[in-house]
């Protein structure tokens, strides 16, 4: 993945409605080509949350942007995964992270904190330039018109804010997809409820059962039907991170909760009769609990873009993930990474549209594929008893017996696909096939119409006399 280097020979005024992972990188990315950023971001920049695991795709991006002596100081190298009998805690099978397939992918498959994410991205967009303002709530989103397209939003201060472009990157519910869409979110349960939580390493290596857990470099799985529980060490060891996951309300637990990262649930109100004892006692280590309640969109979200061309979905906003997945930061690192890539060419306002337009087309089929294999992933785990579950355990238990080169170059070619993606590489390619053929580029860049003047956000603040 090479470094994007240049600068835009048109620099834009960019919001970003949302600081979590993907509004942050598309802000470090877009300031670093010479764009101007301003984040506006609800809530503050320490919030509740859980582990990520940060597959090949996403690690050799971190690594590339802060290098590997600074990444390593806040995650675990994750060499293989365990799989248990949730109720027994019996070993099933083991699937090795082998360092010649992860050598293969360009990365390494991490394990991470999400507050580390955030805290590097972060860093990352300020020194590079962005503002990011935390404690803002937009209440509203107003499109630009024909003769100004130039998007505005209205703070609940009162304040109107106005840019070249608006990037909503402000998760599962949205307030810019719904003007993006000119319609309201339809969504319905997806049959799941997810529980996170963080537990102190020091009170895991109190018990002998758990020490383990916390000293290892493993994300392990427990499997039962209709649950099943993940977890792994976060911030280089010292917490580790769990996911507990309720389907289909035939375990016997509720199922209730908002989808997004904002429900804080009691510990104890958790029912966990069903889990093995050593499970339990990790689940009953954490103070508390995220609660979150996967929610589907029939026929998905069809248009990123807004009319006017200058209102653009990221993330979560654009392709809400599945919550409990492997694979919801790296999609949204990737965004911004094939976003920042394409409007670093930026020398015409024309050419705009074909750069929104490109980006969806390299970004939306790829994370519908990736979201499907979390999903399956996570069906797989907590299937219910009978035959195909026998023979799920069946096949686990011979590949833990009888590993060989075989099933080494079968499991390269499963995950291939994902792991090996660049998103840079990706950008880069439809601008040297398509991109610079697209648009005639003027001598001289145009100017931008920006209410307020060259090179700052327009601010109007409504008074209340």
């Amino acid at each position: 993945m090479p470094q994007v280097d240049r600068l835009a020979a048109l620099p834009l005024d960019f919001l970003v409605i949302g600081g979590g992972i993907g509004g942050l990188a598309v802000a470090y990315v877009l300031s670093k080509v010479g764009h101007r950023v301003r984040v506006l971001e609800r809530r503050g920049l320490h919030v509740p949350g859980g582990g990520h695991r940060v597959p090949p795709n996403m690690s050799k991006i971190l690594r590339q942007w802060i290098g590997e002596e600074e990444l390593m100081k806040v995650s675990t190298r994750c060499v293989g995964t365990p799989f248990h009998h949730l109720h027994t805690g019996d070993l099933v099978g083991y699937l090795h992270w082998k360092a010649a397939v992860m050598a293969e992918t360009g990365g390494d498959f991490l394990m991470m904190h999400h507050d580390d994410i955030i805290q590097i991205l972060y860093k990352l967009a300020t020194d590079a330039g962005a503002t990011v303002d935390f404690h803002t709530q937009v209440v509203s989103i107003h499109p630009g018109s024909d003769s100004i397209p130039n998007p505005s939003i209205t703070l609940a201060n009162g304040d109107v804010l106005t840019a070249d472009m608006l990037i909503g990157a402000d998760g599962y519910k949205s307030l810019v997809r719904e003007v993006v869409l000119e319609e309201e979110d339809d969504v319905k349960p997806g049959g799941l409820t997810l529980y996170t939580g963080v537990v102190d390493a020091e009170e895991m290596l109190k018990d002998s059962e758990l020490r383990p857990y916390a000293l290892s470099d493993e994300w392990a799985i427990w499997m039962g039907p209709h649950r099943s529980v993940c977890g792994h060490p976060v911030r280089a060891k010292k917490e580790y991170f769990f996911h507990a996951y309720s389907w289909y309300n035939k375990d016997e637990m509720q199922q209730d909760g908002e989808e997004g990262w904002d429900e804080l649930y009691p510990t104890e109100k958790l029912n966990i009769d069903g889990y093995g004892p050593k499970v339990q006692r990790l689940i009953r280590l954490a103070p508390q609990l995220i609660r979150t309640r996967f929610m589907t969109r029939l026929g998905g979200i069809d248009d990123w873009v807004d009319a006017s061309g200058r209102i653009v979905l990221l993330g979560d906003a654009a392709h809400p993930s599945f919550p409990g997945g492997s694979h919801p930061a790296s999609m949204a690192i990737e965004d911004a990474v094939v976003f920042g890539s394409l409007f670093s060419h930026l020398r015409t306002l024309e050419q705009i549209s074909s750069f929104t337009s490109a980006y969806q087309e390299l970004r939306q089929r790829r994370c519908e594929l990736v979201k499907l294999a979390d999903i399956a992933n996570a069906q797989m785990v907590a299937m219910p008893d009978g035959p195909q579950t026998e023979a799920r355990d069946e096949d686990m238990r011979r590949r833990k017996d009888e590993w060989d080169e075989g099933t080494l170059k079968a499991q390269f070619e499963e995950i291939a696909e994902i792991f090996v993606y660049d998103a840079g590489d990706a950008a880069e390619e439809w601008w040297v096939n398509w991109g610079r053929f697209s648009e005639v580029a003027r001598e001289q860049p145009h100017s931008v119409a920006s209410f307020g003047g060259f090179g700052s956000f327009a601010t109007v603040t409504v008074s209340e006399e």
